[in-house]
């Protein structure tokens, strides 16, 4: 059996930070990755990740149907492969999760943007705001490198539909504001983003293969534009010369043995799926970043099969989802692009919303360019400061999760009541607010329940949750990206001054 002093299961925003700040603090550390490492070789051609419109078994996690099951995409031809993203299905509903060295950050738009105060208090009181604003969302912000989107690229024929949003907001009385914390009113704002905009204008230029600008982001951009967590967080830590990844190594079980440590099982897998070997791991310290389905699974299995006791009654609750929704307004009396550009980078804040505080972000798809030819759509994120929770179990029939969670009838509501303003001041169509998919799951091992504030689980000495499930189910109505990683920043910073690793 291999023992590390310190094992962190997963590499997104939660697992890359522990392998940095402990590798910094001299501490060995194992990363554990079920999913594989992209490292791409030329970035003048689509050769490294699966692309929207040449979907292959790249795009998806181990999927064996021979169909994609990724939304707007199902039912194309796919085959097996340890792919960068995993569709989880619960009735009609979609969780999306990452599975890569670097998590989720393949999947992801880049968006890294800062929630409000009111809305933090609201939502995670436990922690205060001004650690948050003063010193843990810049030292994300440095260490990704990330910054606003630069008026030359946002002048750019590629982000012409993010330039119509504006205008169109400006039209239903938004007007430009600094910050996200602008006191709970309604406006714009242009926010950091986790993008290489030098790469972007690579890409303009001929000089890199249009990924960015193209909207690819879901499996990975062939460009390298964007900053995704194994060229930053895993790259630091890697150069301390004290962090091991071991990718392609699925975590079955984990348990505590009578000496105090936790063990690991695990099967390093090809990139069919195959079981190559098993092996064991101990550490001393445990922490805990597979995500919220990841996590929360290995908890559960462990809590049922009693090979970690006496773990809180209260793991699986306050699983939310962020309050997202995804609608489409057509029929502008505008040219879009609706096909082109990258997600996010400006957000519409909708404070004042009558149901409850919402934001809107463009959503480029590849496919709008089919759907929409007269370009004269555009598709958009509005994610709502929602309370609506479900719970996560453990099936010991299926040997894994079963999933509680209802639809959000309050977040259909509250972008409809965005959507109406919009169409109100601009005209157009509206294709209704649709509810069934999202990649922003957070809780089921939060903070205030089943861990502290650091995401330490409670009563169990040297065992952490450091990924999205620390989070109470919402990171307001923001993207919970730089959410996870500061609060890992401020977990990890405390753990190590105040916890015995050895």
């Amino acid at each position: 059996m291999d023992h590390s002093p310190a094992i962190v299961i997963g590499s997104g925003f939660g697992g890359s930070v522990a392998a940095l700040r402990l590798a910094e603090a001299g501490i060995k550390t194992l990363v554990i990755e079920r999913g594989k490492r992209w490292t791409i070789q030329d970035p003048t051609v689509n050769e490294t990740f699966s692309t929207f419109d040449s979907l292959d078994g790249r795009a998806e996690w181990l999927n064996d149907t021979g169909r994609s099951e990724t939304p707007a995409y199902e039912g194309l031809p796919i085959t097996k492969h340890t792919g960068i993203m995993e569709c989880v299905k619960h009735g009609k509903y979609t969780f999306l999760v990452g599975a890569a060295v670097g998590g989720g950050s393949h999947c992801y738009g880049g968006i890294l943007i800062e929630p409000p105060e009111e809305l933090w208090n609201n939502q995670i009181p436990m922690i205060d705001y001004s650690e948050m604003r003063d010193t843990y969302f810049p030292v994300v912000h440095k260490t990704i490198g990330s910054s606003p989107i630069p008026d030359d690229i946002l002048n750019s024929e590629y982000y012409l539909g993010l330039r119509s949003l504006v205008s169109q907001a400006e039209k239903a009385g938004f007007t430009e504001c600094s910050s996200t914390n602008n006191g709970m009113k309604d406006g714009y704002v242009r926010f950091k983003m986790g993008i290489d905009w030098d790469a972007t204008r690579e890409e303009i230029a001929n000089k890199r293969v249009a990924s960015q600008i193209k909207a690819e982001f879901w499996f990975g951009q062939n460009s390298g534009a964007k900053q995704t967590l194994d060229t930053n967080y895993l790259k630091l830590a890697e150069e301390t010369g004290l962090v091991e990844i071991r990718p392609l190594h699925l975590v079955n079980s984990i348990s505590e043995n009578e000496d105090g440590l936790y063990i690991i099982e695990t099967s390093r897998i090809n990139t069919k799926g195959d079981v190559i070997e098993s092996r064991l791991f101990s550490c001393n310290q445990l922490f805990l970043a597979a995500g919220v389905l990841g996590t929360c699974e290995l908890l559960l299995r462990a809590q049922s099969n009693n090979t970690i006791s006496n773990l809180p009654s209260e793991l699986g609750s306050n699983l939310g989802n962020d309050g997202d929704t995804f609608a489409i307004r057509t029929e502008l009396d505008e040219k879009t692009n609706p096909h082109l550009g990258g997600p996010g980078a400006i957000a519409i804040l909708n404070y004042e919303n009558p149901i409850r505080p919402a934001i809107m972000m463009r959503a480029p798809l590849t496919k709008f360019d089919r759907l929409f030819p007269d370009h004269n759509a555009i598709g958009t994120f509005i994610f709502s400061n929602s309370h609506h929770r479900g719970r996560l179990f453990f099936n010991k029939d299926t040997n894994g999760l079963d999933i509680e969670y209802e639809l959000d009838d309050d977040a259909i509501s509250a972008s409809q009541a965005l959507l109406d303003r919009f169409q109100q001041a601009n005209g157009g169509e509206i294709i209704p607010p649709d509810v069934q998919i999202t990649g922003h799951q957070l809780g089921g091992a939060s903070m205030g329940s089943v861990c502290d504030s650091y995401g330490r689980v409670q009563g169990k000495k040297g065992l952490y949750v450091v990924d999205g499930s620390l989070i109470p189910g919402s990171s307001t109505c923001m993207n919970p990206a730089l959410t996870i990683a500061a609060v890992a920043e401020r977990a990890l910073q405390n753990i190590i001054q105040e916890d015995i690793l050895v």
